[in-house]
């Protein structure tokens, strides 16, 4: 199955909020701890950012590490990129993190430990770095990133540090209320990003009832499964689809999806429609209504 990107950059500050604010609310930590933690964020959003370039929204970015004074930036899968567009990327977390004012960062071939480039930014001119335009062949590579300013404070003071008073119960039911409201309203809110960047960012996904249908790869996806469609599928459900909670005559369908073909007998389209109900089964907000002696409707549950 093809799979399909979206931008989901603000995904990665939702995952900030979620895993790092609200145990702050709760908890309480101190300047250095969050320090690191808004470091670790910003290494993830580098490798996310990374893969996202190369047009890969499947595999992962492997857990951060620590080795000495670099942080270690691994991914799952193999991939060749420009280093210009790696400094673009850069760029662009620095700015949304302000995690440093200057960063060295290296790229190295996994199993060679070969340092197959290197550049600073942030105290140089992006113009003047090395190697722009040459593409990295396909290979396993790491990133090592140096923060070279240690006595920048990560802006970790910018962000309110709450206090407990461990001598209290301070986890009380209002405060787990909270955590609870707070997680859940985050999880609704990248479930209606998420759908809505998927829907708008490509115009050949149509949102039927709570069904993603896939025009150009012909399939339809529900709840993260995913059913292919036959070419003569697909033409029948975008036909209902453009005449939704509207009865189109037989014929009319025959007409429209098999046209002259002569390829269909008197059963071929209740067979068809056949197929097409049970791929949309899953989802309860639609159905396709047959409108004994005239025709079919696809009908959506308000």
């Amino acid at each position: 199955m093809t799979s399909r990107c979206f931008d989901v950059s603000w995904l990665a500050l939702l995952c900030f909020l979620s895993l790092y604010l609200l145990p702050l609310a709760v908890y309480g930590v101190d300047d250095d701890d969050l320090a690191e933690k808004r470091v670790e964020v910003a290494m993830r959003m580098i490798g996310h950012e990374v893969l996202m370039s190369v047009g890969d929204c499947d595999s992962r970015v492997l857990p951060i590490k620590r080795v000495d004074n670099r942080y270690q930036i691994s991914f799952e899968q193999a991939f060749g990129f420009d280093p210009e567009n790696l400094i673009s990327i850069l760029e662009y977390v620095m700015t949304e993190t302000q995690v440093a004012p200057s960063l060295l960062v290296e790229t190295q071939q996994c199993e060679t430990k070969e340092v197959v480039h290197i550049f600073e930014i942030g105290r140089l001119d992006p113009d003047v770095l090395a190697c722009k335009g040459r593409v990295l062949p396909t290979d396993c590579y790491q990133l090592f990133v140096t923060i070279i300013d240690s006595n920048h404070p990560n802006a970790a003071s910018d962000l309110p540090v709450i206090t407990a008073d461990h001598d209290a119960n301070f986890i009380s039911g209002k405060g787990l209320l909270f955590g609870i409201t707070f997680v859940l309203g985050l999880a609704f809110l990248a479930y209606v990003l998420k759908k809505r960047a998927v829907t708008e960012d490509d115009p050949n996904l149509i949102q039927i009832g709570e069904s993603q249908f896939d025009t150009k790869h012909l399939a339809l996806s529900f709840e993260n499964k995913t059913v292919d469609l036959s070419h003569k599928e697909a033409e029948l459900l975008s036909l209902l689809h453009t005449s939704a909670n509207e009865t189109i005559e037989r014929e009319v369908i025959l007409k429209k999806v098999w046209g002259d073909e002569g390829d269909y007998v008197g059963r071929t389209l209740d067979v068809f429609i056949s197929k097409l109900r049970k791929k949309l089964g899953a989802d309860a907000s639609i159905k396709i209504v047959n409108i004994r002696g005239v025709g079919y409707k696809l009908v959506y549950d308000n």
